[in-house]
């Protein structure tokens, strides 16, 4: 029976889960490369992946709020808009669910922020005005995104961008430029940051996480704190990798919550911390992230046998735009 419990913990645990999303990622990234060799006639066909779609938030939402403005469905890169809705769908039922468990760029700098606890002990905390400041100013910047995708763009022009060849082959270009000279540079001293301090990418500067931690807010699933049976040994503030005070908390509210779940399995004390829907139906901390991936497949299955996964465009459409030089135009919204 402990066996299985072992067995059950294990494969419910974040680092399982969010390693398994980040492998596939990165599969999926390494097979739109092999399909780009093949548009540019150096390598053998293979099939475009659409997971990648996820590199570009601000044009997928570009496209999401033309949507929610009467613009109608994407129909040529569909599998943008259901990431989007998959992450929001999370983050609405399950706290942050999407940044918690699934998304692989979150990941990989939390990969950094764990090789600094492991090798330091723990992440530096870095003073709370300071961490204020850097909260506050991704809430700005995710503000002024939203407001200039949801208000300034024409809704004309937010549907045109879908035709746009650019647009069919902005993750081709993305990744190719993250693995330039000065991208790596720069992708590894954010790394070293947050080897120290913990995702700085994901706590100050990252738009769709803050989109994410606003609507986390709605979440009706919340950790929740008995004063009663609490000891007060901390060991939920020591574990929260998003420096969330647990124990400071009735009901943990904090928008950097992400339902990791660590804080409900580390607590000693039964019935001290758990994870609840509606403030009453308790959720074990190994049935939380069955729920985010069950809901996360649910999504994406729905939208692959209806038809709105897969790009209608042809491989030979894609290797035009490319063959045309759109990769070598400038940089437009990603």
């Amino acid at each position: 029976m402990q066996f299985w419990l072992r067995v059950r913990a294990f494969i419910t645990g974040r680092w399982f889960i969010k390693t398994a999303f980040f492998v596939y990622f990165i599969f999926a990234c390494v097979q739109l490369m092999r399909f780009a060799a093949w548009t540019k006639g150096t390598g053998p066909y293979v099939a475009r992946p659409e997971a990648p779609a996820g590199l570009l938030p601000v044009g997928h939402f570009t496209s999401f709020f033309g949507m929610v403005r009467g613009g109608g469905w994407d129909a040529l890169l569909p599998a943008g808009l259901v990431i989007i809705i998959g992450a929001l769908a999370v983050s609405i039922l399950l706290k942050r669910g999407f940044c918690g468990w699934i998304c692989p760029l979150g990941t990989f700098w939390e990969y950094f922020a764990l090789a600094g606890r492991k090798t330091m002990g723990r992440n530096i905390r870095i003073p709370r005005w300071l961490d204020l400041t850097g909260r506050v100013f991704r809430y700005i910047l995710t503000a002024v995104i939203v407001f200039l995708l949801l208000v300034l763009v024409p809704v004309a022009e937010a549907v045109d961008f879908r035709s746009l060849p650019y647009m069919w082959v902005a993750d081709i270009k993305t990744i190719s430029m993250m693995i330039q000279p000065t991208y790596l540079l720069v992708i590894l001293f954010a790394g070293l940051l947050s080897l120290l301090f913990g995702p700085v990418w994901c706590r100050y500067l990252c738009p769709v996480g803050g989109i994410y931690s606003a609507v986390g807010e709605l979440s009706p699933c919340k950790v929740v704190r008995s004063d009663d049976a609490c000891t007060h040994c901390s060991r939920c503030d020591k574990v929260c990798h998003a420096f969330v005070r647990v124990e400071a908390s009735h009901t943990v509210n904090d928008t950097e919550c992400d339902g990791c779940m660590d804080c409900v399995r580390v607590c000693p004390e039964e019935g001290c911390l758990q994870a609840k829907a509606l403030g009453r139906f308790v959720i074990p901390p190994w049935a939380w992230p069955l729920i985010v991936v069950g809901l996360w497949f649910t999504i994406y299955g729905f939208a692959y046998v209806s038809g709105n996964w897969k790009s209608p465009l042809l491989p030979e459409q894609f290797k035009a735009a490319v063959q045309a030089g759109v990769l070598e135009q400038p940089s437009t919204p990603q």
